[in-house]
């Protein structure tokens, strides 16, 4: 009895073309491994470096976002500032143009409405009693009112400013008060927008 015998081996090839056939199946075995091994660690350092690109990206387009943003309130207030400035000086050269023209519409209405009315007051600032007393003739005329019409320099009253008054009720023209409603406008077209002090 053989008691060392081995089993037998009929699947390996001892010629030494044999070796190098199953030594090439292992290297290709190896190369495609590391081939899918290196092509795996390719795609996460590209992703890692596309997700860092990205993160760098969405920064970037948060600063230029903000700087957009500041740039606009920026464009905002100096058009709400434009507007006013050109409101104020257009209201200016209306007055310096015609300055009983504001009066002369506000008298029209006046005497529109208060027609039947025995008296009406017309108060104007000192320096412009003359041209309102020409203005009250020339409208009452106009108009048919048959009431006295009387007119009052007053010094507190500004140049184109003016109070009508008859005995129901009045008129007040007052730049002051139509300063203040061209800053509200400008306020509601431009939001957050306050107005310089002069």
């Amino acid at each position: 009895m053989m008691s060392g015998a081995t089993k037998f081996t009929f699947g390996t090839d001892f010629r030494e073309g044999g070796r190098r056939a199953a030594g090439e199946a292992d290297v290709a075995a190896a190369r495609a491994e590391g081939f899918s091994a290196g092509r795996e660690q390719g795609r996460m350092e590209a992703e890692s470096q596309l997700n860092g690109l990205v993160a760098q990206l969405a920064r970037a387009a948060e600063r230029l976002v903000g700087q957009e943003a500041a740039h606009a309130a920026e464009v905002e207030a100096q058009a709400a500032y434009v507007a006013l400035v050109a409101a104020r000086a257009f209201a200016g050269v209306a007055l310096a143009e015609r300055p009983m023209a504001a009066l002369e519409q506000g008298l029209r209405e006046c005497l529109a409405h208060a027609r039947m009315a025995p008296h009406l007051v017309m108060r104007v600032n000192d320096g412009a009693v003359e041209a309102a007393e020409a203005l009250v003739k020339r409208l009452a005329q106009e108009t048919g009112f048959a009431g006295r019409l009387v007119v009052l320099g007053e010094p507190d009253i500004a140049p184109g400013d003016g109070r009508i008054e008859w005995a129901d009720g009045g008129f007040v023209i007052e730049s002051e008060r139509l300063s203040r409603l061209v800053e509200q406008a400008v306020a509601t077209a431009f939001p957050g927008f306050r107005a310089p002090k002069e």
